[in-house]
């Protein structure tokens, strides 16, 4: 791995310093005060903070979210005394990607600080590679202008793999938009709102359902969006779909799709008048081997969901899943109560398309 600047805030001294002495590959800096910190970390960028909350001489968490801000390739990991849900919560939306109460094991705390590290410079030579790449493409697009017309293979060459680069950014900028969404939200109906409405953005206007497991892998109804099915028919087909299409989905690493609603309807075991004329994709959502939702979008055949779709949904279910993860862990520490059975009583109607929008069923780890 290579050398990690760390700043550490707060805390022991002699925590710190043991600490310091088993990161003997890392750069490790002391700060007992943020107007210390706020020094060092004018003088120089450091790629993980190592932050105590409780500073003598402000809140931690604050200084740590502003400087995150115009330093976003520089990591927050916090370690507390107080083990507070509060604090937790806090700063999980600061940034943190990870929280450890202390007093711990110096052995565990230094593995869990290795794995922040790794994952940080992980990222930051991905954004790197991403940057070069993109700047050698410029570069490269600038030289097939000037010699377009010995080099019409090479250039054509060059333009398709530009537009993969393209393609590729974009995914980033997808990805990063969607997780920054959903890392706000730490309640579950606001994390299925939210996912629902940036994939309505993505899909154009269709029917979908998110189903949750419970802890015996059964699976119930977690939020809908109704865009045309009717009101009499919408309850026995979201049942249908829980019952019948949840258990295969529930394993199933890729996504599938059906163009004939009568093939989608043999293949889950439910009558096909329910989904007449329509085209159907499903997937699951898996967070480390666990599926933590079944997805499932609908519509008129007449109006197909684009080719590309597939990759954007790719990229979204495995973000949404991390997410819900996180939710989960979290509200089974504090005492979840999850959202009550689903009703047209309080379906909401705030979508710009006034589609009917509701939530319902439960969840589990």
């Amino acid at each position: 791995m290579p050398t990690a600047r760390i700043l550490i805030i707060g805390g022991d001294g002699a925590f710190r310093t043991a600490l310091a002495d088993n990161l003997p590959h890392h750069r490790c800096t002391h700060a007992d005060h943020l107007a210390e910190a706020r020094t060092l970390t004018a003088k120089q960028r450091f790629d993980l903070l190592l932050l105590d909350p409780a500073l003598p001489d402000g809140d931690g968490l604050d200084f740590a979210q502003r400087l995150l801000r115009t330093a976003p390739a520089t990591k927050l990991v916090v370690f507390t005394e107080s083990g507070s849900f509060r604090t937790a919560l806090r700063a999980i939306r600061c940034g943190a990607i990870d929280y450890i109460r202390v007093p711990a094991e110096l052995g565990e705390v230094r593995d869990r600080v290795e794995t922040a590290l790794t994952k940080t410079l992980t990222e930051k030579d991905r954004e790197s590679r991403i940057r070069r790449l993109h700047s050698l493409c410029t570069e490269l697009n600038s030289a097939r202008e000037e010699i377009s017309d010995q080099v019409d293979v090479l250039c054509n060459d060059l333009v398709v793999a530009y537009h993969d680069l393209h393609q590729q950014l974009q995914d980033v900028a997808m990805a990063s938009e969607f997780r920054t969404l959903l890392r706000q939200e730490l309640d579950l109906e606001e994390v299925l709102r939210t996912t629902l409405e940036y994939l309505l953005t993505k899909t154009g206007p269709t029917n979908a359902a998110v189903f949750l497991p419970d802890p015996n892998r059964q699976y119930s109804l977690g939020a809908y969006v109704n865009y045309d099915c009717p009101r009499e028919s919408i309850d026995a087909v979201l049942d249908h779909l829980c019952d019948a299409i949840c258990p295969q989905m529930a394993d199933e690493t890729e996504l599938v799709a059906f163009d004939d609603a009568e093939e989608f309807a043999d293949w889950i075991g439910m009558e096909d008048r329910l989904l007449a004329e329509s085209q159907v994709i499903a997937y699951s959502c898996i967070d480390e081997q666990e599926c933590m939702a079944v997805v499932v979008l609908f519509r008129d055949k007449n109006t197909p969901f684009e080719p590309a779709l597939a990759g954007t949904l790719d990229i979204l279910r495995a973000i949404f899943a991390e997410q819900l993860s996180q939710v989960i862990r979290i509200h089974h520490r504090s005492g979840p109560q999850w959202p009550a059975e689903p009703s047209y009583e309080d379906e909401l109607d705030d979508l710009d398309d006034d589609h009917g929008f509701g939530f319902g069923g439960g969840l589990a780890a």
